[in-house]
Formats: structure tokens, sequence, C-alpha cells
């Protein structure tokens, strides 16, 4: 059995509008697939673990990248091993980067040719907005301090700013502000390390905030997670530094580090913020797992060798 979770309200309602197309051409390419729309946050998961545990193979997820972090927890939580595949209709789509999906048809087509490949998933723990301890899984991304004051004020007005423009919009007045957090890192079994931060990422996938390169090197299945550190910087040098972001280079900047880890443990004095997969879920401290081949994923064919 396949099964589309769709989440209309992904990139602003764009989901909603590109779905009748996209509903299309799956019909023309897989057969019939069974389309489930969410109704709120945390729907997409319910409906996840219900459709995986009834012995559904293949769940197609309609959305952004927080609708896939809902499904990715659904699988997680359940007893399933069931496929994932992904329709990227919304505006951000940074995991669909990672996998080299830029666009409707590239993603049906890989649905169609339906090559699945393991790839790792990530457990994280962290205090949630009531003080309690929360625990959840995330695929692309996790990161705290700017990048989570960030994703948090891309939930509000500025949405009006378009695709991926918005996150770097959203972190302009915490840049302006000087504003910069004290964490105290711990990567495996090494001894925990002090820094003053603007932001930190510990990645699966490569992009983060709509197209930010956040961790260039990262592999989706080797078991590991790239954190990514970038110190105190200010409001011009992240202006001056700009191309950086987003073309693959951002390790070459003296203040960015770079490390890989299969645990993460960070934690501050002060009140600091966390996003998993582009959404904002609590604060640090913060405890990062990884979970080696934990998914079954759904990726484009590979080139045929000439």
């Amino acid at each position: 059995m396949t099964a589309a979770i769709v989440n209309p309200r992904a990139g602003s309602g764009a989901a909603h509008r590109r779905w009748p197309r996209a509903a299309r051409m799956l019909a023309e390419r897989i057969g019939p697939v069974n389309a489930w729309f969410t109704e709120g946050a945390g729907h997409a998961t319910a409906l996840a673990r219900k459709l995986a545990d009834a012995g559904c193979d293949l769940l197609i997820v309609a959305g952004g990248d927080g609708t896939l972090n809902e499904v990715v927890n659904g699988i997680l939580m359940g007893s399933s091993d069931a496929r994932i595949g992904l329709l990227p209709l919304a505006s951000g789509g940074d995991f669909a980067r990672t996998l080299g999906l830029a666009g409707l048809a590239p993603a049906v087509n890989a649905l169609a040719a339906g090559d699945s490949r393991r790839i790792d998933a990530f457990r994280a723990r962290f205090r949630g907005p009531g003080g309690a301890p929360l625990e959840r899984y995330f695929l692309n991304a996790a990161s705290f301090g700017l990048g989570a004051v960030a994703a948090l004020g891309a939930r509000g007005w500025w949405r009006a700013v378009p695709g991926g423009a918005r996150y770097l919009a959203a972190a302009i007045p915490a840049l302006a502000s000087g504003r910069s957090f004290q964490v105290t890192l711990r990567l495996d079994d090494s001894p925990p390390a002090a820094f003053d931060i603007t932001t930190a990422a510990v990645a699966n996938g490569q992009y983060q905030g709509g197209g930010i390169r956040i961790a260039p090197q990262a592999a989706i299945d080797d078991g590991l997670a790239d954190v990514t550190v970038v110190e105190r910087v200010s409001l011009v040098e992240v202006a001056a530094n700009l191309p950086i972001l987003y073309s693959g280079a951002l390790y070459s900047h003296p203040k960015v580090r770079h490390w890989r880890a299969a645990r993460v443990r960070a934690e501050a004095e002060t009140e600091v913020p966390v996003e998993l997969d582009g959404e904002p879920v609590g604060t640090l401290p913060l405890e990062i797992e990884a979970l080696p081949r934990a998914l079954r994923f759904i990726f484009p064919p590979l080139p045929e060798k000439s």
C-alpha cells in the first residue's frame, strides 16, 4: 500500500495549490495513492505511525521539512520499516536539496523508480517550553542559538518574505543587537569545551534555513553528525560573507568550526533556544545521539555508468 501525507499549509499554502498536479503525476507514474491531509501540528506524526503500523510500505511526504520531521517521528516511534518518499511542495525543502530533488518532476521520477537506501536519523533530548524534558527525532538538522531564533521568527510575520530569504530576514534583529550565546559542547567522549557562539548546528543533511549550506561535507549515511559552530559574528560580518553561506565554502571562514560526532551534548547557564528540522522545540540542555541507517528513504536513481 502507498499513502501520501499531505500538509496543505506547508509553504504558506503552496502545498495545497501544488498538490492536485502532484496527485495527477503520481497516479500516472505509480498508480493509486491514498492521500491523507494533516489538520494541525502533530497530525502527520499520528498518521505516519497509524499507516506504517497498518502495513503501508511507502509513505510519501507532501510538504516541507516540518512535515517530513513529523512523519519520521511517527515511523521511529512505531515498529515498522516503511519506506519514506518525499514530494517537496513547500518553499524550504532543505532535506530535498541534500537528496538532489530540485522540483516536483524529479521527485515523482524518484518515487516511480523506487530506489531506496538506508539513511541515518537522530534522537534529541532537550528542555521543552514548560521546562519538562522532551525527546524527539530529527532527520535534517538541529540548531541552537541564532538558528533557532530565526526559525521562531520565520513562523511569524516574516512569512511575508519569500523563500529562503525569510530565514535570514528573521535573523537580522538578533544579529543587529550583537546577541551571542555562551554554550559548552561535548562531542562523543571528548572533554567539554566552551564557546561564545552566534549559532551552532548538528546536521545530517547539508542545508538549513532555505538553502544555507550549514554542513557542506555532511553525509546522511555515515552514522555521524556534522557539527558546525559559528563563533560570535556581527551583522556586518555576515553581510560581507553572505556568498559563502550558500556556496559550500562556509568552513573557510576563520570563525567557523567543524567536527563530526555520533553523540553531542550542549549546555548553557542561560536560556538558549533549540530547533529541530526548522521547528522551534525548546531550549538547552540538548543531547543528540545518532541512529545509524535507521530509515529507508527513496533516492533519485543513480546515473547510469557509461
